[in-house]
């Protein structure tokens, strides 16, 4: 396991299950230019490590929406990484929990990406999912 923090974000990887925890600081708002960098970090990470599973805890959001820019990212990278599966953590602000799902499934349907997303209350249900996908389809869990 490996664990990377700074002010804005903090990720966390472990390699055994090949799942990626990604946190934002409760102070960030999603349009801030702050976020707009942790994302391209995010995505860094993602394609070096080659990710199949992600957990997105966005802990208490500091409001806002996702920026155009921000979802362009999205479009532009994220056919081009490794992910089959991404929980999204319960948070208090349910219009951002909605908004985040369905900005996300938008993207997985339009683009036609192999990645299945769901909502969960906490990692270890995140977890259990993934753990439920790859019995599901165990050819595409390769930790790698």
């Amino acid at each position: 396991m490996y664990i990377i923090k700074n002010d804005f974000m903090e990720v966390t990887y472990e390699v055994a299950q090949n799942v990626f925890t990604v946190k934002w600081s409760d102070a960030l708002s999603v349009e801030s230019p702050l976020f707009y960098q942790t994302i391209i970090s995010l995505f860094a990470i993602i394609q070096e490590r080659k990710v199949r599973n992600l957990i997105i805890d966005s802990g208490i959001p500091a409001g806002g929406v996702l920026t155009e820019e921000v979802i362009n990212y999205f479009i532009q990278h994220i056919p081009y990484t490794t992910l089959r599966n991404i929980a999204l953590l319960e948070s208090p602000d349910f219009l951002w929990d909605n908004n985040l799902y369905q900005v996300l499934s938008l993207l997985i349907t339009s683009y036609h990406l192999p990645i299945a997303i769901e909502m969960v209350k906490s990692p270890e249900a995140g977890r259990e999912w993934f753990a439920q996908a790859a019995l599901a389809s165990p050819h595409t869990d390769i930790v790698g």
